[in-house]
Formats: structure tokens, sequence, C-alpha cells
């Protein structure tokens, strides 16, 4: 018996072994999925999962709009797309840092880098070089702060938190003047050669 009961310990230290290393291998590799995973770990469904939700999207809108202002900040052509994206980066970082700690205070989980799905959405800006840039990065910024403000607006509506429903709210006028000088540059380089 002995013989058996060695070779069976041995094959259940491997299938131990196999599921604990498949376990580990299961957490998403995208930070938006991982803060949604864990959010609804601990948020009731009934309740305060369209918060939750707003606060993981509007942290990955930032994080984007960072990422992309400080590309534009040092891979635009124009002065003024560039001090544009300089803008953007420290506006969108100022609203993350902000927006971080809302949800720390609520105990919700946002991811800390941009999710590869915005991420592959913008990749083909990494591939332009002058005016084709400035008018990719502008064409950008101004379909970006349009999905932004859209779901800005509808959280500013529909969010249960009175907090979370105000931090919506107070971030529009922002949104909206950042789509309007986003315009503006959209025109202006819009015939550049």
């Amino acid at each position: 018996m002995k013989p058996n009961f060695l070779k069976d310990l041995v094959i259940m230290g491997i299938l131990v072994s196999v599921t604990a290393f498949t376990a580990c291998d299961n957490k998403p590799d995208d930070a938006k999925e991982a803060a949604e995973e864990v959010n609804e770990e601990v948020i009731d469904t009934r309740k305060g999962e369209k918060d939750a939700q707003f606060l993981v999207d509007a942290a990955d809108i930032n994080l984007m709009e960072v990422h992309m202002g400080r590309m534009a900040s040092t891979s635009a052509t124009m002065p003024e797309v560039k001090d544009f994206g300089k803008k953007m980066e420290t506006a969108h970082q100022k609203a993350y840092d902000e927006l971080a700690a809302l949800a720390a205070a609520k105990n919700i989980t946002i991811p800390s880098t941009a999710s590869e799905d915005v991420m592959k959405e913008h990749q083909n800006l990494t591939e332009k070089t002058g005016y084709d840039f400035d008018r990719e990065f502008c064409d950008d910024m101004v379909d970006g702060h349009q999905k932004a403000i859209n779901k800005f607006e509808e959280a500013a509506e529909d969010c249960e938190d009175p907090e979370i429903k105000a931090w919506a709210a107070k971030m529009l006028p922002d949104l909206r003047a950042h789509l309007d000088e986003a315009k503006v540059l959209k025109e202006r380089v819009k015939d550049m050669k």
C-alpha cells in the first residue's frame, strides 16, 4: 500500500499546485477590469453599482486624457496644440486626484492606469507625426470630451450618492470648456500642411 499512497500523495500535491497557480493567474491584467471586479465583491449590487461604475469610467477617462495630453505636449507641431496638451494633462490629473480621494472615501476601487480598450482606441495617435498628429489629437479631444460630457451629465442626474452626483456636476463646466477649445483647435489645424 505504501507505493500507491506515495503516488497518490505526489498526484495530490501536483493538483494542488496547479490549482493554486491557476487561481493566481485569473486576475485581469487591465486596471479598469480589476477595479470593477473588486467593486463587485464589495458593493451591494442593488445599491451603489451605478455610482461605482461611473467612478471607474471617470477614472479611465481622466487617465487617458492625462496620457494623451502628455503626448501632445511633447509631440504636437503647433504651439497651441502643445499648450492644450499640457493643459489637458494638468487639468485631468487634478480631476483624477479629486476622484481618487472621493472614491477612497466611498470605499470604491478605481483604476490607476488607463484601460487597454481606451489605449487601443488611441493607438493610431502614437503612429502620427507633424500636423497629422495635431489633427488626430484634436479629433480625439473633441470626440473624447463629447463622450465624457454625456457620461458626466448622466451621472449628475442618476447617481445615488449625493457627493458623487455633485462631483460629476462640478466637472461639467470644465469638460465643456475643454470641448470648446478642442473644437477651435480642430478647425485651426484642419488645413495645416
